[in-house]
Parts: structure tokens; C-alpha cells; sequence
């Protein structure tokens, strides 16, 4: 039984999107995407020149016809798409709930999944928590394995802090097969830390997409003016401050600049980013702002 929203017309919607690539890859199996290997697909790659026991149904005739020389028509081998989802479980993914704020960082995980998996592609989720040994699960192939997906990525709840880099580079280590890499997080934390995170995905030549996800509460926090005290949820140090009309705003201007430096860096380093705010729909969100962003063809 799988949870809200992934209705059966939802999972209907999502079977027709496919995700965009913008890397060759070496895969294991015929399947949708590029590879740099030479095949017979439909997507033509090139030509060269004819070798006996070649094909001759692949001989181009109107090269032949006009210099006199056999040619043969090359075309692009189509393999299947290893992807990796790492959704971000630290303790900060629980601000202001867990039901607010992970949950619908994990749907947004599971409908790129189901994606994926009703292409019959390859799909690893991974937990990122401030514990070591966050966990990882097993590839998951076919849309039967939907309930999978769905019991791991809500098998824990979000804790600890988190160390970007260094909980995906324990991951990155097991990694065999480059491909998709999506990194669902809110980000908040030092840009040296979250550029340091995405240059270990980039060195291993995985194509990124970046999905940071935030509450409204941070957004716009509803608190009233005067003394207030706020508890960092993953160090738990606490910072006593005056609110007011003038700390909302500059609150919001310092939240602007921080999502605005991280949507450059992504841009500059080719990584596909968006902003989800858990008050959007996530059908909205999935068929009209990811393809427009170019994660969906």
C-alpha cells in the first residue's frame, strides 16, 4: 500500500516522464539512454568505412553514389540509467516537523524514483544522517518495486548533523556505475560545506540535480515581536534574540542570498537546481517546474 499522494492516476502521470541525462553512460543492459559505445540504435553517431561481414543494410547508398566508396551508417548503443537519490535525514530536515519538512523531501525522492523504475531503470536511495553508516539501499529495477523504495526511504527519522561531504563520500566510496545523482536537502548549512559535497558528486562524473526543500516556517517565520529563543535542532546550541519587523527582514534578505549563492554555484558547476517549499503541490512541482528546469524530456 503506498502513501499520499502516489494515487494510482499520480503514478499514471509520472510513467510519462523520463528522465534527461546530459552525460554518456557505460550501462549493463539495452535501455533509453546514450552511451559512447558504438550500437543500433535509432540515434545515428557517425560513419565509417566499410569492412567485410559488415551489415549491408547499414550501407549508406547516397554516399556511395556520389563518390564511388562504402560507407556504414554508426548509431549510438541506447543502455539502461543508473541513478542514486540521496535525500537528506539529518535532524534539520525535522524543523518544524518531520511530516512538514522530510516527508516531502522524501515524496519528491520516491516520485523521481517510480520515474525510474517505470522506465526499468536502475535506482539506489540513500539516507544521509549525521550518524555513521547512514544507510544505503540495495538497486531497485521495475515498477514493482515501488514498496521498496517506499519502506526505506521512511524507515528512519531524520537525526544528527550532518557533515555533507563526508556522509556522501562514505556512500560515493561503494559506487561502481557512474550515472544520475539527485540530492534532495534544504541546505542549510555553510556554502564551503555544500560545495564541498557536490564537487566530490562532479569528480565522479555523475550528472546532478540538486532539489533544495524548505518549509514555509522558514520561509516566512510566523513569530511574534519580542524575546525569543531559537534551538539549533542538530547542535541543539541555543541563541536568545530579539524579533521584529527589522530581524524578519533581514532574516529573509541573509535566506535570499544563501539560496541565491547556492542556485549560482549549481549553475556554474552544470548541476540542474530547484527549490521545492512544502506548501506547493507536489504534482506542480514534479510535471511543471522539474521539466522546466530540464530534469524531465
Amino acid at each position: 500500500m503506498l502513501p499520499e499522494p502516489f494515487t494510482p492516476e499520480f503514478l499514471t502521470q509520472l510513467e510519462t516522464l523520463r528522465l534527461r541525462t546530459r552525460k554518456e553512460f557505460l550501462g549493463s543492459h539495452t535501455g533509453n539512454y546514450s552511451s559512447p559505445r558504438r550500437g543500433t540504435s535509432l540515434e545515428f553517431a557517425d560513419y565509417r568505412r566499410y569492412s567485410p561481414g559488415d551489415d549491408l543494410r547499414y550501407l549508406d547508398w547516397g554516399i556511395y553514389a556520389r563518390t564511388d566508396r562504402l560507407y556504414i551508417k554508426v548509431f549510438r548503443e541506447e543502455v539502461d540509467l543508473f541513478a542514486y537519490v540521496f535525500i537528506d535525514a539529518s535532524a534539520s530536515m525535522a524543523f518544524p516537523s518531520s511530516p512538514e519538512k522530510f516527508l516531502p523531501a522524501a515524496h519528491i525522492g520516491l516520485a523521481l524514483s517510480y520515474v525510474i523504475l517505470a522506465n526499468h531503470d536502475h535506482v539506489k536511495l540513500h539516507l544521509l544522517h549525521g550518524e555513521s553508516m547512514s544507510p544505503a539501499s540495495p538497486f531497485f529495477r521495475g515498477r514493482r518495486r515501488m514498496a521498496d523504495c517506499v519502506r526505506f526511504a521512511l524507515s528512519l527519522e531524520p537525526r544528527g548533523l550532518l557533515d555533507l561531504a563526508g556522509s556522501l563520500g562514505e556512500h560515493l566510496k561503494k559506487l561502481r556505475r557512474p550515472g544520475k545523482a539527485i540530492l534532495i536537502s534544504d541546505f542549510l548549512m555553510p556554502a564551503q560545506s555544500y560545495q564541498r559535497g557536490l564537487n566530490l558528486l562532479r569528480a565522479l562524473n555523475l550528472d546532478i540535480a540538486v532539489i533544495q526543500v524548505l518549509s514555509r516556517t522558514e520561509i516566512d517565520p510566523p513569530f511574534t515581536d519580542g524575546g525569543l529563543n531559537l534551538v539549533d535542532s542538530e547542535t541543539q546550541r541555543e541563541i536568545r534574540l530579539r524579533w521584529s519587523a527589522r530581524a524578519r527582514q533581514e532574516y529573509r534578505t541573509k535566506l535570499a542570498q544563501h539560496n541565491s549563492e547556492l542556485r549560482s554555484f549549481c549553475h556554474q558547476s552544470g548541476i540542474h537546481y530547484s527549490l521545492y517549499v512544502n506548501d506547493r503541490d507536489l504534482g506542480d512541482f514534479v510535471f511543471a517546474t522539474l521539466p522546466a528546469i530540464g530534469l524531465f524530456k
